[in-house]
């Protein structure tokens, strides 16, 4: 009888390996990961361990430990996920062993898709980088990868053949979905590209299938591609506008690209994402720090209007979630342009690995059926880096007038402060507002005063057609333009940054400020390292942007 991950699933078949075979190429593992790409739950599983392995990598590099993934792997497999162990196995050994990532990147790709198969790389740059100062982590990474070592064929057989039994005992199990292939390898990944060198001009041909296999659509259909640092030539604009690409993107670039592609030619060095931080304040004195009477009424008659409905402030349970989940499907999930970044069974796995301490959910109610929950935010400490952070939320509509984004910046004020977190982060977006991020979203973050700080992986960025910005109208049919926060280029971050590059190693953007906790007068000040770019619109309004920010109109 055939092994029934090739019986059942009719995605590849196991190769027999010679006694001695020492590299495993791209079919061994295949088997596996077209499980992953085909069984929900498993799916669903390996994408829950990848979400923590992504918030452990970003520690400081001295708190950092694989221990909340390795006793995963050791705790007795619960009955409500029974794929845990095998998935948090595989994710470990895929970044403890980053040559897999690249070996096997058309398979993982399809089996997890553009988001996680991001974090997967950026995870496994992380933990290499960190080990290094780290000698407690390098001794976890070597053990996982003695746990599932992806170079031993016996190994990746033997994960095979527990797959398999996984597998035969979930169709057995009662309600068990029908399992069928998806459509994963239709995917596009986002990758973290690295080159050494400048790289000949590609013929059109090669290009054309350079772009298929490094664009990136947004959910709302803005396309880019990512370019390797020494890949992207100018002479191809014309040629990318053909093949319908809106952004060109420029991962790590080198000293010799940031001294080549300027500003004034539209060459943007930017980070990926950008956070939202400030100081905890109390009521009064953010009051203050509002500074003009008319935004202090404003203020407060919008905290005023929110009191009509009844809100609760806990630490966050599992029933609480999930009674709040349906409304983030409903209204942001289902939005157009909109994505899921957290699922339905978050919480409660949150809660049987022990890690659900320290987040919090500010609910609202219906006035008239108080047990009936309308809106909410889901909130996390975030001790490591000195913040707590709001992060996924979600309202009815009705609640619109109501403003209960002010109520919610106000109630979590008052709460990190009484934890004495001294810095309160109103999460972080994708660095481009104006089409799938609004702009409206930044204003209002720039309304309450928050400081925008950069964040993840540092790019260049050129935007070579503005149309779909453009299309997004307001009230009036007039459009905003698009806006977006650079690195300023005589910025302390920048020098660090290339030095990070030149030495091999290219750090992330909160590596480069000095410190990571922000506001401690170590950290680079946001007016020294950003400044906002705002390509204007139609719309004669002016745009509310960051106090203290310089922004540049084009």
């Amino acid at each position: 009888m055939r092994p029934l991950l090739s019986r059942s699933l009719c995605l590849a078949v196991l190769l027999v390996f010679p006694a001695g075979a020492g590299v495993v190429g791209p079919a061994p593992l295949a088997p596996a990961l077209g499980m992953v790409q085909s069984v929900p739950a498993f799916q669903a599983s390996v994408l829950e361990q990848v979400q923590l392995l992504s918030s452990l990598s970003g520690q400081p590099a001295a708190a950092l430990s694989l221990s909340p993934l390795t006793a995963v792997i050791a705790a007795p497999t619960p009955a409500s996920d029974p794929w845990r162990a095998e998935a948090a196995r595989l994710v470990t050994a895929l970044v403890a062993q980053p040559q897999a990532l690249s070996l096997h990147k058309k398979e993982i790709r399809a089996a997890v898709g553009d988001q996680a198969y991001e974090r997967l790389t950026k995870s496994a740059g992380r933990l290499a980088v960190k080990a290094r100062a780290n000698p407690a982590l390098q001794e976890q990474l070597a053990g996982v990868r003695r746990e599932l070592d992806i170079e031993n064929p016996a190994a990746v057989l033997e994960l095979g053949a527990r797959l398999d039994a996984l597998f035969e005992n979930s169709r057995s199990m009662p309600g068990a979905p029908a399992v069928s292939a998806g459509d994963g390898a239709a995917k596009k990944p986002l990758v973290s590209l690295s080159r050494a060198g400048e790289t000949p001009v590609m013929a059109p041909a090669e290009l054309e299938a350079y772009v298929g296999v490094n664009a990136v659509v947004t959910p709302r259909g803005m396309k880019r591609v990512n370019f390797a640092s020494g890949d992207y030539k100018p002479e191809y604009d014309a040629a990318l506008r053909k093949l319908g690409v809106d952004l060109v993107v420029i991962k790590t670039p080198t000293r010799a690209e940031l001294a080549k592609f300027k500003e004034e030619d539209g060459y943007h060095f930017k980070s990926e994402y950008q956070r939202w931080v400030m100081t905890t304040r109390t009521l009064e004195e953010h009051k203050v720090a509002l500074g003009k009477s008319q935004r202090v009424r404003q203020f407060e008659n919008q905290l005023a209007a929110s009191e009509k409905i009844p809100t609760e402030l806990v630490p966050l349970t599992a029933e609480k979630y999930e009674q709040w989940y349906p409304i983030y499907e409903e209204e942001v999930v289902g939005k157009p342009g909109g994505k899921r970044n957290v699922g339905l069974d978050f919480a409660r796995k949150q809660a049987e690995q022990g890690t659900l301490d320290g987040w919090y959910g500010l609910f609202y109610y219906d006035p008239v059926d108080k047990t009936k929950i309308v809106g909410g935010v889901i909130m996390k400490a975030w001790p490591e880096r000195g913040m707590f952070v709001l992060g996924y939320a979600a309202y009815r509509p009705r609640l619109k007038d109501i403003s209960p984004s002010v109520r919610t910046f106000a109630e979590s004020m008052k709460l990190a402060k009484s934890l004495g977190f001294p810095v309160l982060s109103f999460g972080q977006d994708t660095n481009f507002f104006g089409y799938d991020y609004s702009l409206g979203l930044m204003s209002n973050k720039a309304g309450f005063l928050l400081t925008p700080y950069p964040e993840d992986e540092l790019v260049l960025l050129k935007v070579l057609d503005a149309s779909k910005p453009a299309s997004v109208k307001n009230a009036q049919g007039k459009s905003g333009g698009y806006f977006f926060f650079g690195i300023k280029r005589d910025s302390p971050v920048v020098e660090r940054y290339l030095q990070s590059k030149d030495a091999g190693a290219p750090k992330e953007a909160q590596d480069l400020l000095g410190s990571t906790q922000y506001f401690d007068g170590k950290v680079v000040a946001a007016k020294d390292a950003v400044v906002g770019w705002h390509y204007k619109g139609d719309d004669p309004n002016p745009l509310r942007v960051p106090v203290g920010i310089d922004v540049i109109d084009r």
